[in-house]
């Protein structure tokens, strides 16, 4: 039983293509589909100028093998409503698909006046096998029937099966099948159809004021993991505004990961982007499941009514972040200082690693003067951002106010931009962190530094950067009583610090303040990051800072994940 939006979705998708759908005819009599290989799917297609019987016959097949079946099975479907109007599994499932190889099948059903779309298929399918764990016997019996068998039905092409199409009905002409499609792709506001494996396609396109749009999109999903789908951006604000917590996600047919979604759709006076995705496998290209009922369609097409794509056009503006910290491979460690002449929103997007509560491949944002991290990337804010679960974005508003600030963005050994180990997220340029502004006219606010250069004029002394098996130190003097602060991050672990600062007063030679384990707290990354951040009273005098580190884990030179602020990993006596 259809739902009354699938039933709205048919309805709208056959009235927006009526005007523009012609079928041009061919002089064969009937249509031929079939002698595929594992995964193909052939297809081809029909028109009746009148209400007709149509004949069907051919030969399908189910081969048991390696513990699943192999079928090869032809449906239809009418082209407007993309319905199912006959399906040989449907008709033979009970009797034949159980795996005895090849079936003669033939059939007759009425049709009404219309265009159709044949297609037919070879497919590794487990729905209908039976196994039977204890039985060794059987175990045995199929792995050697697999060794001696010489036609391996996973790569070779089946020349036997077929499905045959025709009519004695006058009216009936042949086509390939392909011109409804094509005839919506032209329609279409956008359109990427018949997609196949690492494709990743993308338009932009402008409404000159709201108008209605509808969506129609298939692809792949199994569980809560989404490997073959579409989404569309603000282009101005960079805002996902598709898919939305309205949005349907239905069964598209055929295997279980086969899934569809249709909405309409209101958006405002805009520049947008739509965008579509697919993984390495099972597409267009070639199946490894059931293909949809509708495998034309695999992909998003996004349309109008007639009367408003007057309001659709494709000149749009260049829209670039204004702190770009994005594509980032394994094993690397980035930054990008910014500073902000008044307070502004900003929109964060940042994609990363996270499978448990600790992110692998992140990003955060600090001040530059006091080390405060005023933005950082954690699972418990993000969001699923497609392909494997551990791929995760945030995507939010934050005001930041008038000041210098640094980000930051770094990643482990895997699973990163062009060097996935599981299945990549939608978005894959954006592995990383970027900001964008809201309001165009907030760019001229924002000014780019390069962190290595950025001095602060409040530092009385300092020693940052420090690398393994590093002791240094640099002297300071105060006039007269001051309270300073200090900002120290070093490595410590059980109660000790492996890494760690202190200040000796030289007139008395004694050491008036220490880092110590427990005076410090996380300093964000691996949980041996400590950071001191406070305040001392310290008379005039002469002083000398010291910073001391051991052989491991220091600046640019991880074994774990760096703190928040890496460039300040060491000491600093600031003014107050």
């Amino acid at each position: 039983m259809k739902t009354t939006i699938q039933i709205r979705f048919l309805l709208i998708l056959g009235c927006v293509m009526l005007s523009v759908f012609s079928l041009s005819a061919q002089s064969e009599t009937e249509v031929n589909v079939g002698r595929v290989a594992q995964g193909e799917v052939d297809f081809a297609g029909f028109k009746l100028s009148q209400d007709a019987t149509i004949n069907i016959n051919g030969s399908g097949a189910s081969y048991d093998k390696w513990g699943s079946n192999l079928i090869y099975y032809g449906w239809i479907i009418e082209s407007k409503s993309r319905e199912v109007v006959w399906s040989l599994l449907d008709e033979y499932e009970n009797d034949f698909f159980q795996g005895n190889g090849s079936f003669s099948f033939e059939a007759n059903i009425e049709l009404e006046k219309g265009a159709y779309e044949v297609y037919y298929t070879g497919i590794r399918d487990n729905s209908n096998y039976k196994y039977y764990g204890n039985d060794l016997t059987k175990i045995v019996k199929e792995v050697v029937n697999a060794i001696v068998d010489d036609k391996d039905h996973s790569y070779y092409k089946n020349e036997k099966d077929y499905m045959t199409i025709g009519s004695n009905d006058n009216g009936f002409t042949v086509n390939d099948g392909r011109e409804y499609v094509d005839n919506i792709s032209k329609k279409s506001i956008a359109s990427f159809v018949r997609t196949g494996d690492d494709e990743a396609e993308q338009k932009n396109f402008a409404l000159k004021k709201e108008t209605k749009v509808y969506i129609y999109c298939q692809g792949e999903k199994e569980d809560k993991e989404i490997y073959d789908f579409a989404w569309i951006y603000n282009l101005k604000t960079h805002e996902k505004i598709w898919p939305n917590n309205l949005t349907d996600f239905n069964r598209a047919g055929g295997g279980r990961k086969n899934f569809s979604a249709f909405q309409e759709l209101t958006l405002p006076a805009g520049e947008y982007q739509i965008n579509y995705v697919t993984d390495g496998s099972h597409s267009f290209e070639r199946w490894n499941v059931k293909p949809p009922h509708d495998p034309q369609f695999w992909g998003v097409s996004m349309w109008c009514d007639n009367k408003d794509m007057k309001n659709v056009s494709e000149n749009t503006s260049e829209h670039l972040p204004v702190v770009n910290l994005t594509e980032v491979r394994d094993d690397e460690f980035v930054t990008q200082g910014f500073e902000i002449t008044k307070s502004i929103d900003l929109r964060v997007i940042c994609l990363g690693e996270s499978m448990d509560h600790e992110p692998s491949d992140y990003g955060w944002i600090i001040d530059a003067k006091s080390g405060t991290t005023v933005w950082k990337f954690t699972r418990s804010k993000s969001e699923y951002a497609g392909g494997s679960d551990k791929n995760r974005i945030i995507n939010e508003l934050v005001t930041l106010e008038k000041g210098k600030y640094i980000a930051y963005y770094v990643t482990d050994g895997s699973h990163a931009y062009h060097d996935w180990n599981s299945a990549p997220p939608h978005d894959q340029k954006l592995w990383g962190l970027s900001l964008w502004t809201v309001n165009d006219t907030d760019k001229s606010s924002i000014k780019l530094f390069k962190v290595e250069e950025f001095k602060d004029e409040n530092v009385i002394a300092g020693i940052t950067g420090v690398r393994d098996n590093q002791k240094d130190y640099e002297n300071f003097k105060l006039e007269k009583e001051s309270k300073v602060r200090i900002y120290a991050i070093g490595e410590g672990d059980d109660g000790y610090m492996s890494d760690t600062g202190w200040i000796k007063n030289m007139e008395t030679g004694k050491t008036v303040w220490e880092m110590t384990y427990r005076t410090t707290e996380h300093a964000g990354g691996a949980h041996k990051n400590r950071m001191y951040n406070d305040y001392i009273l310290l008379p005039a005098g002469n002083y000398r800072l010291y910073f001391e580190s051991d052989g491991s884990h220091s600046f640019m030179d991880w074994n774990a994940d760096p703190p928040h602020d890496p460039m300040n990993y060491g000491i600093k006596i600031l003014k107050e």
